[in-house]
Order: structure tokens, then C-alpha cells, then sequence
């Protein structure tokens, strides 16, 4: 189902005609969210409120399409009535460290909102990572709809006073997120896919957190389908991706047989997939015919 037929379905749907009055409320965004659901096709809408004193008010719904009608939709953000209920920062300072927070992140912006959606644990679900304020502490969240009961749930939920100092980071063959505390106190969040959340690495002292930085390219291989390995690769599968992505690309032939990686971003991003396991015992002996061909495919784009 294409963006098209998705807004289509919405915009005329039962829900959007009893729940919005388009004096006030308009459509402006409708973006496809993964996630693991038995419905084919999860969609986020954005609204913005047109009477709105700033121009970066915008509310989310979350839209489950089946059949080609709304089988159910649910606020992606809190309501007015929830007791957590904060207001989007509107202008929070991403600059720490010249910005590589927003480096990292920017491409999954939502609008003008400091709202960013993305698989950021690699778990097949999309989050929302955003920034927020009561007017008084400042509050950092990763949160995902609950489809159980059609709601959402916090995965993290970090506050600091005065400062937005935010990085994703590399940490023991392990990606995290590094936070610096209204104490000048840094912390690391490593996902945890028992307990489907956030928690801290204790082992990480802020000294040591201090001195890590991530790279701008962490998130590199977004966009990238791993099955598509399965296949001999085409020259438009890999048209329009960096020289980081198509490193990713290369290497995850090899992670799909169970390479281990001298390289800790490499072994970092692959530890954190479901379906890599390390073999000590690799060899390129294990490599098929479609992986060599597909290995020098990706070479002649890396050349470009």
C-alpha cells in the first residue's frame, strides 16, 4: 500500500470524520510505521492544530489499515488527561557536541516537531524518540504503541535540567545511548530484549562515557532490507546509499554466516539483530555463489 492510498483511507474513514473538525485539525503528514502486528499495513498520522499560537503544534494517531478500512486507530502521544502529559519542547538545543545528535537522528525528523521515528533498537519496531517540558525539568523519551491494548509505552523516559546532552554510541560491542544528568553525571542505556526497555549499564562510568562519542553515520543502514541477501542484488537495491550503508550492505553478507568483526561498530550494529550469531569457526568457505556475486556488486558501488 503506497502513502497515497493510505492518507486516502484515512481521510475518509469513520474515525476521521466523527473525531476531527477540519476548522481545526488538518492532515499534513502520513508516514508508514513498522511494527509487528497480523494487521499488513500500520500507518502514523500527523495533524497539526490550525488555531495553534506556534507552528510546530502537531498531534499523532497511530492507524491499523486492513481490507482497505480502518480496523483501529489510537493517540500515539499522551492525551490532556494523562498524568505523565508534557508539552513538545519546541526549540530544544541539540548542539551538544557540535550536533552529532542531530547528525545522527535528523533524517528521521517528523515535520518542524522534535519528534524522530526510526527502529532505533532494531527490535522490528518503530519508536518515537522525542523531546519534551513541563516548563520547569526537560525530558528525553523513546516510547512505542502497545498493540495489545492499542496505547503506548514508554521504553525510556530520561530527565535533565538545563542541558540536552544526547548521544548514540558504541560501548563493548554494544550500541547505547549516552545521558548526561542534571549532575553532570553521564549515563548509559543499552536495550534490553527481555524486558523491552531501556536499562542502565552501571558498569559505564561517566568518565569513561564522557571520552566515547558516536559517529554521525551511526545509523547508517537505514533503509537497508538484510533479506534482500537472500537474492542476487540488483543495481537499484543499492542505488542512492552512502559509502557507510554500503559497507553495512557488504558486511552483513558475512554477519549473516556468523563472522565476528574486528571492526566495533560492525560487531556493535550486528550484535544488536536477532538473527546474527557468532561463529569462532567462520571461514569464507561458507560464503554461497549469490553472496560472492553480491559482495562484488556492492564493491563496484563502494568504487563509484
Amino acid at each position: 500500500m503506497t502513502e497515497e492510498d493510505a492518507t486516502k483511507i484515512i481521510i475518509e474513514s469513520n474515525e476521521i470524520q466523527t473525531r476531527y473538525d477540519y476548522d481545526f485539525h488538518t492532515l499534513v503528514q502520513v508516514v508508514p510505521y513498522r511494527c509487528i502486528t497480523p494487521f499488513n499495513n500500520c500507518w502514523l498520522a500527523i495533524f497539526d492544530w490550525k488555531n495553534s499560537k506556534t507552528d510546530f503544534d502537531y498531534c499523532f494517531e497511530c492507524y491499523l489499515i486492513q481490507n482497505e478500512t480502518v480496523f483501529k486507530h489510537f493517540d500515539f502521544l499522551p492525551d490532556s488527561n494523562d498524568s505523565d502529559n508534557i508539552n513538545l519542547a519546541k526549540f530544544v538545543n541539540l548542539q551538544y557536541n557540535n550536533g552529532i545528535i542531530l547528525n545522527q537522528i535528523e533524517k528521521f525528523r517528523l515535520l518542524k516537531t522534535d519528534s524522530f521515528l526510526y527502529d532505533f533498537n532494531h527490535d522490528g519496531i518503530d519508536e518515537l524518540l522525542s523531546f519534551s517540558t513541563d516548563g520547569i525539568v526537560n525530558y528525553i523519551h523513546i516510547f512505542t504503541p502497545d498493540l495489545s491494548d492499542f496505547s503506548f509505552c514508554w521504553i525510556l523516559k530520561f530527565s535533565y535540567a538545563d542541558k540536552t546532552c544526547i548521544e548514540f554510541i558504541n560501548y563493548k560491542q554494544r550500541q547505547g545511548v549516552k545521558i548526561l544528568d542534571s549532575y553532570n553525571v553521564w549515563h548509559l542505556y543499552r536495550y534490553d530484549y527481555i524486558q523491552k526497555q531501556y536499562i542502565q549499564d552501571k558498569t559505564a562510568s561517566s568518565e569513561e562515557l564522557e571520552k566515547i562519542h558516536g559517529s554521525p553515520d551511526f545509523f547508517a543502514e537505514a533503509g537497508i532490507d538484510y533479506t534482500k541477501l537472500e537474492r542476487p542484488l540488483l543495481p537499484a537495491d543499492l542505488e542512492g546509499f552512502s559509502k557507510a550503508a554500503l559497507r553495512i550492505w557488504r558486511n552483513a553478507i558475512y554477519a549473516r554466516h556468523g563472522r565476528i568483526f574486528k571492526s566495533e561498530d560492525l560487531q556493535a550494529l550486528f550484535n544488536e539483530y536477532a538473527w546474527y550469531t557468532p561463529d569462532e569457526n567462520y571461514s569464507d568457505d561458507k560464503l554461497t555463489d549469490t553472496d560472492r556475486a553480491n559482495i562484488k556488486l556492492i564493491q563496484e558501488f563502494e568504487e563509484k
